[in-house]
């Protein structure tokens, strides 16, 4: 897992922010986020689009939901570590794709439009990630 710093805990305040602007359909919400995550994807192949995908699949499943900044803040941790982490197991990431799934769906987000965030979590871990299979995950 990613180490969060404080200025990892600052964005993720902003990510809070900005989950709960796209919720409320401003403007240029969605262009934030997108933004505030793609920047963790730089240098990797295909993850700054993979990321633009996770921030418009996100704005599309929260668009019209109420909530608190602090309720968006677990699903701003679990963006943040589908972006930003690099040694993820297959595990780990399944695991990482069910928490968006069951965060989102706290939030008020439908089954289905949760599960295609979560499945994009998926899609993002395998553009970042720097972890190639261990010998004895082949077995």
């Amino acid at each position: 897992m990613p180490e969060a710093s404080e200025t990892v805990a600052n964005e993720l305040g902003d990510i809070s922010r900005d989950l709960q602007n796209v919720a409320y359909q401003s403007p240029s919400a969605a262009q934030d986020l997108t933004e505030d995550i793609s920047h963790y994807a730089q240098g990797s192949n295909g993850g700054e689009a993979a990321a633009q995908e996770l921030a418009q699949r996100l704005a599309q499943a929260l668009a019209g939901k109420m909530f608190k900044v602090a309720q968006a803040m677990p699903v701003a941790h679990t963006v943040w570590v589908a972006v930003a982490a690099r040694q993820l197991s297959e595990q780990q990431i399944e695991n990482l794709s069910n928490e968006m799934k069951s965060e989102l769906m706290a939030l008020g987000v439908d089954e289905s439009r949760a599960q295609s965030v979560a499945d994009q979590v998926g899609a993002v871990q395998q553009a970042v990630t720097a972890r190639h299979r261990r010998w004895y995950e082949r077995l």
